[in-house]
């Protein structure tokens, strides 16, 4: 059984504008409590591969790739977007996670990497070290979990012009005033 996703798109520049947007959220449909401002990026398809980096040219391919990033990225302002009580306690939930793994893997890293200087004797804080220092880029996950546009499910159009809403509640999608 496939589930088709149904997307709705609504120009940047009325999301852009503040007061525009519904008073429901776009994911769950209850009443707004928050608003929030933010830019949304378009995805990019980039050319080449990843392995190119591995196959020898490294630091080159991947400022190519960068650089093809950037100039292909487009990205659309947002103002006042609607998010009920659920989706802000999950961002904040997973956002205070991924501070946990990142201050939480550098109070440890450092910490053990002090402690070691002053005391003789103590060989597994080298592993308390590599532990901390692994936990600091996992924050990364929980962080991206935890972004405006995983949370409402909506990102740029490839051209910047519009937002396009995958999914949006039904309570959403009517207070717009076009929807195609």
């Amino acid at each position: 059984m496939s589930h088709r996703a149904e997307v709705v798109t609504v120009p940047a520049e009325f999301v852009g504008r503040p007061g525009n947007l519904p008073r429901h959220c776009s994911r769950h449909g209850e009443p707004a409590v928050q608003h929030k401002d933010f830019l949304l990026q378009s995805k990019v398809k980039i050319q080449g591969s990843r392995f190119g980096q591995v196959q020898g040219r490294g630091a080159l391919a991947m400022a190519e790739r960068l650089d093809q990033h950037g100039k292909k990225v487009r990205v659309a302002e947002v103002k006042g977007w609607p998010l009920c009580r659920r989706c802000v306690r999950t961002r904040a939930r997973w956002l205070a996670v991924a501070c946990v793994f990142f201050l939480g893997g550098l109070a440890l890293f450092a910490g053990s990497l002090i402690v070691a200087a002053v005391t003789d004797g103590m060989p597994w804080l080298a592993g308390v070290a590599v532990a901390g220092f692994a936990l600091m880029p996992l924050s990364a996950f929980p962080f991206v979990r935890g972004s405006m546009s995983r949370l409402i499910g909506a990102r740029a159009s490839d051209d910047g012009s519009a937002v396009l809403i995958e999914n949006p509640s039904r309570a959403f999608a009517a207070e717009l005033p076009t929807t195609r």
